[in-house]
């Protein structure tokens, strides 16, 4: 009641109710996701901390006197700058978290740290063996495969200074760095469609292979007395170091998603087994209509993801648990229920919409605690925005009088989409429920309805926070009409007249009656051929 009486207010006749604005609940969502945008200052921090961490162990025992420590530290000043402007242009969602930038800077500079260690016990002419390749594949996991090139090639920059002033840049030092920076950009090229925990054990193979294949080439090209059986073990323990780069990423996985906070697709192959996942099995079976309904959502919102070019697979797990705080009052939507009508028939128009507008936050809550990342925790406020309620709208307006009920009183409290994959499940969720209430599905009816919904969300600006086009838009009404059309084809049937008996579509006492005439006429000839 207390709740109730927070929403529900009277005022002379008036009935409102106090409704959060779209801004401050994109600000509550943003601190419930406990993502904190860094700042301008704190991003120079962490940068000078970066160069000061990575000029103290580039230039460690390097004969360097005052001018060349300042040389030194205003040339990694200057690659870093650089390589930060880049990514404030290009790059820009890497920059999203303190956490991110911070574990972003620690990959890079890690190498360095490694080479050091190499160095000091034993040598660099084994730089082959430096770990870039796991490090190359975490960051085309974490963010994708052209980033994790761009990252080894600033890398394999730092690393070079480091060569050039640590070496006399012999053939075999050079070399080896040269198999470390090959290994990790086979790395970043191999790591694409990783939706299983074995794929990453395969890129090490390929990673070891490919290792041993330009360290055999540097071999060739050497004397004829460095091919020594030594040399050969030499080569099979580059083959072993990619393989177990690919075993470490695979068995680290879940510690580099909670450390960058992100969800890999093997994650999210994980979570959308419907066999296995305790809330969407909860779904299915206390809420049968809705796991339908966010099953059919999904196959759309796939669809039209790869049409436009985004996340295929986010848009269809994210719709999978996009309704699951219907399962707090199942029996309240009418997918669920032929009764949730009447129920609702009983109550105001105010209470049913705060009963159907709660279940964005009931999913939330919900989802957070059967631990779901916060890429799909999105889906659930984000796919209805801040629309309007309708039905129960109008329900109020014809009760009270369209002078004493405020629309701003029965919207989503939102935010609007941030992503186009969340973009996507909106429209393709009006468009699954309004598609499974059509008598005549047919094609034209179900592009006009396809087009009618999208462009109605268009119209009501619930897009203007995601990086959806109007391409994009025609391009995603032709992924739905697609799958609708597949969904509601007719199948052929048997030819028209009487009904058939093996027409299972047919009455069951017409089909009978069918037999029987049949039987009859059958029967009727022989008994004549007796007589």
């Amino acid at each position: 009641m207390k709740s109730l009486a927070r929403w529900l207010g009277g005022e002379g006749g008036r009935t409102t109710l106090r409704r959060v604005s779209p801004e401050k609940a994109k600000a509550v969502a943003r601190e419930r996701r406990r993502e904190t945008v860094p700042q301008a200052g704190e991003k120079i921090a962490i940068a000078v901390a970066a160069v000061a961490v990575t000029s103290a162990v580039i230039g460690s025992g390097a004969d360097l006197g005052p001018r060349g420590w300042c040389g030194l530290v205003g040339l990694v000043g200057v690659a870093t700058a650089l390589f930060q402007r880049y990514l404030v242009d290009f790059r820009r969602e890497v920059l999203c978290s303190v956490t991110r930038v911070g574990a972003l800077a620690a990959l890079i500079v890690l190498p360095v740290v490694a080479t050091r260690a190499f160095d000091v016990f034993v040598g660099l002419e084994q730089a082959a063996f430096l770990p870039l390749s796991a490090i190359a594949l975490v960051i085309a996991l974490v963010w994708n495969r052209r980033f994790s090139l761009e990252c080894t090639a600033f890398i394999g920059a730092l690393l070079g200074l480091y060569f050039m002033l640590h070496t006399e840049r012999s053939f075999v030092d050079l070399s080896g760095l040269a198999v470390a920076l090959a290994g990790a950009t086979v790395a970043a090229l191999s790591a694409v469609h990783v939706k299983r925990r074995s794929t990453l054990v395969k890129v090490g193979v390929v990673i070891g292979l490919a290792q041993m294949l330009v360290a055999g080439t540097f071999l060739l090209m050497g004397s004829s007395d460095a091919l020594t059986p030594a040399a050969f073990g030499r080569l099979f323990g580059l083959g072993v170091v990619g393989f177990s780069s690919g075993l470490l990423v695979s068995g680290l996985l879940p510690a580099i998603e909670a450390l960058f906070q992100v969800t890999t697709a093997i994650s999210l192959l994980e979570l959308g087994n419907t066999h296995e996942q305790p809330l969407l099995r909860k779904l299915l079976l206390e809420a049968p209509g809705t796991f339908h309904h966010s099953y059919i959502v999904g196959l759309l919102s796939e669809a039209a993801a790869e049409a436009v070019g985004a996340d295929a697979l986010l848009a269809r797990v994210g719709a999978l648990y996009h309704d699951v705080g219907k399962l707090n009052k199942p029996d309240y939507f009418a997918e669920n229920s032929p009764e949730a009508r009447g129920k609702h028939k009983e109550l105001t128009p105010e209470m049913s919409m705060l009963i159907i507008s709660a279940h964005p936050r009931d999913g939330v809550e919900l989802g957070r605690y059967y631990g779901l990342p916060q890429a799909l925790l999105d889906f659930m406020p984000e796919h209805h925005g801040t629309l309007v309620i309708e039905y129960f709208f109008h329900a109020a307006r014809k009760l009270r009088g369209d002078e004493n009920v405020s629309e701003d009183s029965f919207r989503y409290p939102g935010p609007r989409p941030q992503r186009i994959e969340t973009a996507i499940v909106m429209i393709a969720d009006a468009v699954e429920a309004i598609s499974r209430q059509m008598p005549d599905p047919s094609r034209a009816r179900l592009e006009e309805m396809v087009h009618e919904v999208a462009f109605k969300r268009l119209m009501q600006r619930q897009f203007d926070e995601c990086a959806m086009t109007l391409k994009d838009l025609a391009l995603i009404e032709k992924a739905f009409l697609r799958v609708l059309l597949a969904i509601y084809h007719q199948r052929p049937t048997f030819p028209k007249g009487k009904p058939h008996p093996l027409d299972l579509s047919q009455p069951s006492e017409d089909r009978r009656a069918v037999q029987e005439e049949q039987r009859a006429a059958a029967a009727r000839p022989s008994a004549g051929a007796r007589a």
